[in-house]
């Protein structure tokens, strides 16, 4: 007797909800509910959405996409599903490389950098005109946009209860 081999046909799923936390909750979920081959996680562009893809046997992927769209559906974050039964050749090799696995980046050791000596700079001398700031604008500068009087020390920002006038309203 001649055995058949019984090959089951790869089929993919494709989930798409809005945020990446709420795509693992459903990732996670989809991958208890059924024997499924989580593909990847794919951010899209714009819109904050997140594609889910999986493989398996199409009852697994069936079951799992429903799975993952009623949990989405739920949190009012579901903006598509589907499941391809038997995806043509190009379109299940294409899914499953549009994820490239994470590459390390080769660790290098390089001498370590030398350290400048520091430059010293002349000493000046501090204008004491220089850390007055805290006296009335002169030159009529209006520095309250609530009372707009220059005598008033209150900067556009500060608490209303520092101006000058801040009682004075009627």
């Amino acid at each position: 007797m001649i055995e058949k081999e019984h090959s089951v046909k790869q089929s993919l799923g494709l989930l798409e909800v809005s945020g990446l936390a709420l795509a693992i909750c459903c990732a996670d979920a989809m991958a208890k509910a059924a024997s499924i081959t989580l593909v990847g996680l794919e951010k899209t562009n714009g819109s904050g959405w997140t594609v889910i893809k999986i493989t398996g046997d199409v009852a697994s992927v069936q079951s799992a996409i429903i799975t993952g769209a009623h949990l989405a559906e739920q949190q009012d974050g579901l903006v598509a599903h589907k499941v391809i039964a038997r995806p043509g050749e190009g379109i299940l090799s294409r899914a499953m490389a549009a994820t490239p696995a994470p590459v390390p980046a080769p660790a290098t050791v390089s001498a370590p950098e030398p350290v400048p000596a520091p430059i010293e700079e002349p000493e000046t001398e501090v204008v004491a005109e220089e850390l007055a700031p805290e006296a009335a604008p002169e030159d009529g500068i209006i520095s309250c946009n609530l009372c707009l009087d220059p005598a008033c020390k209150r900067q556009k920002g500060e608490p209303r209860s520092l101006c000058l006038h801040s009682g004075k309203r009627g």
